[in-house]
């Protein structure tokens, strides 16, 4: 482990991603439309809302897990290790959705979660690689 004050930032970023999982269906779509729906409306997109409020989740989805992937590429000293810790905590988040009212878990959102954490993970790589060279 790398640090401790980002593993604890590690932890509490899954406890928030899993909280948005507790919720049932209803709840998070009103979350997830009204915020869908103001960008609709900003943005004036000659798309289906359905398509965009899809595009919208998924999106969040890889953000969710782009941020979990960055702080595991600081919190483990083992990039395997990281890794698969955050991809483990996807799975794990989309089989609790099976127990949630309305939702259901998602192979494709698990996939999604974990393009966002490679991507997480590679972007702090490659930009702390970068800076260190510098010095």
């Amino acid at each position: 482990m790398k640090s401790k004050k980002i593993f604890i930032l590690y932890v509490i970023w899954i406890c928030f991603i899993w909280s948005n999982s507790l919720l049932p269906a209803t709840q998070s779509s009103n979350l997830s439309g009204s915020l869908s729906y103001q960008l609709y409306s900003l943005l004036h997109l000659p798309v289906d809302f359905e398509l965009f409020h899809t595009f919208i989740r998924k999106c969040a989805h890889f953000s969710e897990y782009a941020v979990l992937g960055g702080l595991a590429a600081f919190s483990f000293s083992c990039w395997k290790k990281g890794i698969g810790t955050s991809i483990l905590v996807a799975c794990l988040d989309e089989t609790l959705q099976l127990f949630i009212d309305g939702r259901s878990g998602q192979i494709s959102d698990v996939l999604i979660d974990s393009a966002g954490i490679l991507c997480g993970f590679f972007i702090v790589f490659f930009i702390t690689k970068h800076f260190s060279k510098k010095d």
